[in-house]
């Protein structure tokens, strides 16, 4: 059994460990801070759909959505929404008669977009976070082309909230509705939305997770056969492009931890590499056993570890090991850093020894 020290943080100990680790990323941190983003001119394009299908009433106001939104609408009405083509009706009339069910009943889709309209009273303060952060994007990957983001809202039918298109991005706001939305927490839902997942529905993660997307589509695809240190690493990039983005944010946002979560992490950093590394798993290539590192959970499912933990410990120390790689290698710009894919490399230069 491997044993790791678990003790109660103090308040001093929690506020050291957030002012260290929001210092973790050294490199490109001073870099994305030192970015003069109102230099960076962007356009912004952000759709309101979910208002858009809500104020449609008849067939034809459907129709000209289909209009409006050719890239987008289909995917929203047949996939998110269900499968509307087979039956006797024509896909017109049965995306009217969906929709007029969904927006008119209020335990059904009316009910959700009161609730959204609860909490996003207003998107302006969003959208203002939303073009800073696609400057800093811009700022490191200038080649891109700034997408198109749609609001919508689906009848909780969907596991992931951010979905991508050619040059579009919906954001799915029933899914952020808050940790203390009812319906949530409803027995028909439960697999679908375990506690540590609900505790982050609510619009503080909107944004971690929507530049998550995109810093996700910016790494090659892992490869099936790989090692616990390459997923460590993957996860790693991500959560250091995420931050350098958002460097604002808060920690426990960009891990998805708990304050109490992250204590834990920071306190035990060399107890839980030297478990890691004695245990000799580091190298493993079992899929089943790789994703009690990675995948969320109430806590690190792996052997060893379990109640008590902080989730998702691979990712947690492969966002350290590229820390000190990046703060070892200064000169490298993030490109550079994302396009180096040996892992092994990547450790040995780290010279991760916490």
């Amino acid at each position: 059994m491997i044993k790791i020290i678990n003790k109660a943080p103090s308040l001093l100990l929690l506020l050291l460990i957030t002012l260290f680790f929001s210092h973790c990323t050294d490199g490109t941190k001073d870099e994305s801070e030192a970015i003069d983003t109102d230099k960076i001119k962007i356009k912004l394009k952000f759709t309101r759909f979910d208002e858009a299908i809500f104020n449609a009433k008849n067939p034809q106001e459907i129709a000209d959505l289909e209009n409006q939104y050719p890239d987008f609408y289909p995917v929203y009405m047949y996939q998110l929404m269900g499968d509307i083509t087979q039956t006797d009706q024509s896909a017109l009339e049965a995306a009217a008669n969906l929709m007029r069910n969904f927006t008119t009943v209020p335990e059904f889709g009316l009910g959700l977009k009161h609730r959204a309209d609860s909490i996003f009273p207003s998107f302006e303060p969003f959208k203002k976070e939303l073009t800073e952060a696609m400057k800093r994007y811009s700022y490191f990957f200038p080649a891109d082309t700034i997408p198109e983001f749609i609001t919508f809202i689906s009848p909780l039918r969907i596991n992931f909230p951010i979905i991508e298109g050619k040059n579009q991005i919906g954001i799915g706001l029933d899914m952020y509705l808050g940790s203390d939305y009812k319906p949530y927490h409803s027995f028909q839902l439960a697999d679908q939305f375990p506690a540590y997942r609900v505790r982050k529905m609510r619009k503080e993660y909107l944004l971690r997770d929507l530049i998550t997307a995109m810093c996700v589509n910016k790494l090659k695809p892992i490869e099936t056969k790989t090692r616990l240190l390459d997923e460590m690493i993957y996860e790693g990039k991500i959560a250091c492009m995420v931050k350098a983005i958002l460097p604002q944010t808060p920690d426990s946002i960009i891990m998805g931890y708990t304050p109490s979560q992250i204590a834990w992490a920071t306190e035990n950093e060399s107890e839980i590499w030297a478990a890691l590394v004695d245990s000799k798993v580091l190298y493993i290539t079992e899929p089943d056993e790789i994703r009690h590192y990675i995948n969320d959970a109430p806590f690190t499912t792996a052997k060893g570890f379990g109640s008590g933990t902080a989730p998702r410990i691979g990712s947690f120390t492969g966002l350290q090991i590229m820390a000190k790689y990046m703060a070892k290698n200064p000169s490298l710009t993030l490109q550079q850093i994302l396009m180096e894919n040996d892992a092994d490399l990547i450790l040995n230069k780290s010279k991760y020894k916490p």
